[in-house]
């Protein structure tokens, strides 16, 4: 037993089994689960929509589980969580649990509508996203709260979103999202709730009292509800420091509102507790959502129409607009339940509260953002359109239409900046709506972030407030230079910090140099938590593509450079923020240096045959040096579907409704034989990287092995999936209401991704002459500022790819330039490099293969052989016991035995060099060492090697062949010997003119400086 339990065959421990039997007892199907031989005393468990029903799976884990019927019974579901987040988010909402631990609106009726897939961790798939928006259309919810998210490179674009735009603006379904836990650098707000117009983006607020109640921050409580730390003010109410950023890359602001971020509430069972302190997004968007169920139902009992209109703007014109926060930052302010209530009343009669006034800023932006260099230096002109949008109704009355067709509205325009915004005073908007220019002049704003609004006011009714507003952003970058020096910076309790920044033409990457600018003292020396966050916009990319983000802990006099890839031109926010719950001062120096070594082309692509591939790099900002290295880690092979697939509508779940919608499959199957163990990763670039803004509800991807056994699930970003030897079945789902765009997919290839098992690396040349001979590698140079210089790249050698290629498969893997100095502060390159991809070939028939040379007669005698084999045997046994054997005693007693034999034997001599340099009292056996090693350098004869390198070897003759073979040891040996006599020396600090000496004979035997991979084991004595 104990055999099996260990052996290495066990891939995984699939868990409990459980017997499941469902019937239908002639109202309700019912299901009977349970892992006892004799199920008859387990209670049969209905749907828990019919009667609520729900149980552990077992008593030591808790984890509760309830049941739900498909297919007229033929799949039953066994409904869990995947992890206490939406319980807790729950809890939040509506918890009913007394008046202590209510949520903010506990007579709401919860229900779960489950998003995240258990099998992928929780992530949320395109199809559960259709699914509960349907569900929650059936079931005539009033609010959804959806606390999940992520960036995107396409805002308020995708499925989802449309979809989610029926939701709310046709079945009067409020939804509220979390804003995300990307900041604090601005436009990282997450999709669908900060990017999505239909949704609510809702940011994360601290206040003093969670301060102080949650977080336990040792700070008091003044008579004017001021906090303060050691006699100073030290904390007021601020969003968290993560807490994701507007404006979104549209324009749209991004955040709406802000509630509570964080709250000790319910978590699973199975987490064996009943609550937990959380903090997030995912906390203050249930916060709000239970605000918007108070408000709804408040407006049902007093007979007030709801609609997303009406409730929206109560909610942002009457939020409480809090200091040293930006419009970006917390939206209209903080969530105010009682003065939206107070509004809704006011004007529960005024029809008009029930539009909706979409905003255009050209043709398709939603606000004005300017952030580019040529955007911010000049005046602009912008045409802003306005529309009036009324619920989306499948029938309207005449009445309604006429109503309708006459509308017409006058507003005052204002805005919050008029120094730098031009408006007209007056407009009037039409049932299809009108357009009116504003003048954005940034020229004279200082370099930071500014923030303005133009907002539309009813003419008739200004008591109304705002009833459209046009955000305004200007991120007007600093001077461009090559080096900034951003001097001292001293910090206000949470207080962020922002520079735009403009890399030079030629940068690559920026080195940030931080450093703690207190004095060195006992008394003053707690770490201070700082974040540090960069980011640059590129089009059709989403924020995190080109972000670096980085939790910094400095002490005073401490330092720290980090070194972040730039594209050129392109505005970088370095954003620096002292941590929300930082305390004491916090002062900083800031350096900025743009460094780059340009290529050209930037990314590298090479064809089998193809001649390896020609860049030339420049130098533009400085003296560089470069030391070219290129590496292919990823290998990934094409295969094709199984023909046969057909397009196929789905079940009930899957209607959209009103008018009701069929959501059809295309399910593709892809087959490919694993040669050995090992993983991969599916990867289908025409639907992944995508999720809310993707045109397609989903690609689930299912790997099983031949036996049918699941082996793993991935979708938008696929993950590695581990398979034994033999055959893998793949099943991709693509789902959509139109059987047409899914007919298109139907030869939808899938490329399998494996990671190499050691990375290939490329030769490097500097000429066209050195590639095609193969000599002569590219060294370390130092590149002058201005000056350019060829790179070439080689393809790897056959023997290199991996057995299994085949033509048209893809090798990956990156490349960098500079040369990189550990001893320097920064990377000296560019991290991460640049791609670099190499398509394999048809492979070379091979010739026939000449016969071996003969063996050389061996002319010992049987008692020499029988003598050399007991000592090549002893030597072995001695390697391997320095490795295991911790008695020094046992080594030295064995090896001075053999010496006595064999004084001269090179392996013999070699086995006590490795033991003395591996010991792990190195330190103290230096000399040691250096003697080892010179015993086997005196025993080699450098001039014989010489000499027989220096002719060439008769590959026909045995006795020659046996000789080179030979020479290569021996040859092996010396080098090896000569690398850990320097490595002895350079730590011997008396002997560093040894160490040269040492080093330069090494030098006549290898090429220790070659970027070729060969010479990686010399890189601690380059260093």
């Amino acid at each position: 037993r104990l055999d099996l339990l260990s052996s290495k065959d066990w891939q995984e421990d699939p868990g409990p089994v459980y017997d499941c039997v469902v019937f239908y007892d002639g109202e309700n199907y019912r299901a009977v689960v349970g892992d006892e031989a004799d199920l008859r005393s387990t209670t049969p468990m209905a749907s828990f929509a019919v009667e609520r029903q729900y149980r552990p799976l077992g008593v030591l884990d808790q984890l509760n589980f309830g049941v739900n019927f498909y297919d007229s019974g033929k799949v039953l579901s066994l409904v869990v969580d995947s992890s206490p987040h939406g319980t807790h988010v729950a809890g939040i909402a509506a918890a009913a649990e007394g008046p202590d631990r209510n949520g903010v609106a506990p007579g709401a009726e919860l229900v779960s509508l489950k998003i995240g897939e258990a099998r992928m961790s929780g992530m949320e798939t395109g199809g559960a996203l259709t699914r509960a928006l349907i569900e929650a259309i059936r079931l005539k919810c009033d609010v959804i709260n959806m606390s999940y998210g992520e960036g995107d490179a396409v805002p308020n674009s995708g499925r989802f979103v449309k979809l989610a735009e029926e939701l709310v603006w046709k079945h009067n379904i409020e939804f509220i999202s979390s804003a995300g836990n990307n900041g604090p650098a601005i436009t990282t707000t997450g999709s669908p709730g900060s990017t999505s117009t239909a949704c609510y983006g809702i940011a994360a607020y601290a206040s003093p009292a969670m301060a102080q109640a949650l977080y336990s921050m040792p700070v008091s409580e003044t008579d004017d509800g001021k906090l303060i730390y050691q006699g100073k003010e030290e904390f007021q109410g601020t969003t968290f420091t993560w807490s994701s950023v507007g404006p979104v890359a549209d324009g749209s602001n991004g955040v709406n509102v802000m509630a509570p971020g964080g709250a000790i509430a319910p978590i699973s069972n199975w987490c064996l507790a009943k609550t937990r302190l959380m903090n997030g997004t995912s906390m203050s968007s249930p916060h709000a959502c239970g605000c918007v169920a108070l408000l709804i139902s408040a407006c049902k009992a007093a007979g007030i129409a709801v609609s997303p209109a009406r409730l929206r703007r109560a909610i942002e014109n009457t939020a409480l607009v809090l200091p040293g926060m930006s419009s970006v930052e917390q939206g209209a302010g903080m969530i105010q339940v009682d003065k939206a209530w107070e509004y809704l009343k006011r004007h529960k009669d005024n029809p008009h509260e029930d539009i909706y006034y979409d905003v255009k800023v050209g043709n398709a932006q939603r606000g004005v953002y300017l952030r580019q260099p040529h955007e911010a230096s000049v005046e602009n002109t912008f045409m802003v359109t306005v529309d009036p949008l009324w619920r989306r109704e499948a029938e309207i009355s005449q009445a309604q239409q006429e109503s309708r067709l006459a509308f017409e509205t006058q507003f005052t325009l204002e805005t919050t900046s008029p120094d730098w915004i031009t408006i007209p005073s007056h407009f009037v908007v039409l049932s299809g709506g009108r357009s009116f220019k504003i003048v954005v002049n940034p020229t004279e704003l200082p370099p930071g972030l500014h923030t303005a609004k133009v907002i539309g006011r009813d003419a008739s009714n200004p008591e109304r407030g705002p009833i459209f507003t046009v955000p305004v952003v200007v991120a007007k970058p600093m001077e461009e230079k090559p080096y900034i020096n951003l001097g001292q910076q001293s910090f206000a309790p949470a207080e962020v910090k922002r520079f735009f920044l403009t890399p030079c033409l030629g940068s690559t990457w920026m080195d940030v140099m931080i450093r703690d600018s207190r004095e060195v003292d006992e008394s003053a020396s707690s770490a201070k938590l700082l974040a540090l966050h960069t980011i640059q916009l590129l089009p059709h990319a989403a924020y995190r593509d080109f972000e670096k983000q980085e939790y910094i802990q400095l002490r005073p006099g401490s330092s720290k450079v980090i070194s972040i890839p730039v594209e050129e031109g392109i505005t970088t926010e370095l954003c620096l923020a002292r941590y929300w719950n930082t305390l004491g001062d916090t002062d900083i120096n800031v350096e900025v240096q743009f460094r780059g070594i340009r290529p050209v082309p930037n990314r590298v692509s090479m064809l089998s045959s193809g001649g390896g591939s020609l860049i030339r790099v420049t130098s533009d900002l400085a003296d560089e040096t470069i030391l070219p290295k290129a590496n292919l880690s990823t290998w990934s092979t094409p295969i094709r579907p199984k023909g046969g697939a057909t397009v196929t509508p789905l079940g009930a779940r899957d209607v959209f409704p009103a008018p009701d919608r069929q959501i059809h499959e295309l399910v593709l199957t892809y087959e490919f034989t694993q040669d050995d163990k090992g993983s991969f990763t599916p990867r289908v670039p025409a639907l992944q990287g995508v999720l809310y803004e993707s045109g397609f509800e989903g690609q689930l991807i299912l790997v099983f092995d031949g036996e049918k056994k699941l082996l793993g699930t991935c979708d938008a970003w696929p993950s590695a999936v581990s398979a034994p030897k033999g055959k893998v079945v793949i099943r991709l789902q693509i789902r959509h209401d139109s059987p047409s765009k899914l007919e298109k997919m139907k030869d939808l290839p899938m490329w399998i991704e494996r990671k190499l098992e050691s990375s290939i690396s490329l030769s490097v040349y500097p000429s066209k002459e050195a590639l095609v001979l193969g000599s002569g590698n590219s060294k370390k140079q130092l590149l002058r500022k201005g000056n350019s210089a060829p790179v070439f790249f080689d393809e790897p050698a056959a023997s290199k790819l991996p057995s299994a290629c085949k033509p048209g498969d893809v090798l990956k893997g990156s490349f960098t330039i500079g040369a990189g100095d550990d001893s320097l502060p920064g990377s000296g390159k560019r991290p991460g490099g640049f791609p670099v991809s190499y398509v394999v070939g048809p492979k070379a028939e091979k010739a026939p293969s000449d016969p071996d040379p003969p063996e050389p007669e061996d002319k010992r005698t049987v008692d020499e052989k029988i003598q050399e084999a007991i000592r090549d045997l002893k030597v072995g046994q001695l390697s391997k016991l320095n490795k295991k054997e911790k008695d020094e005693g046992k080594f030295d007693e064995l090896y001075n035995s053999l010496e006595n034999d064999f004084p001269d034997h090179l392996p013999l001599l070699m086995a006590k060099l490795k033991y003395l340099d591996a010991s792990e009292k190195r330190s103290e056996k230096l000399q040691e060492v250096v003697a080892a090693a010179e015993a086997v350098v005196t025993n080699i004869s450098e001039t014989d090697l010489a000499l027989h390198f220096g002719k060439k070897s008769d590959s026909d003759d045995p006795v020659a062949v046996k000789e080179r073979k030979e020479m290569k040891d021996k040859k092996s040996m010396l080098t090896e010997a000569l690398a850990r006599m320097a490595l002895a020396y350079s730590d011997i600090v008396e002997e560093g003119e040894k160490f040269t000496e040492t080093l330069k004979k090494l030098k006549e035997w290898v090429d220790i400086d070659s970027s070729d991979k060969s010479s990686d084991k010399y890189a601690q004595l380059v260093m």
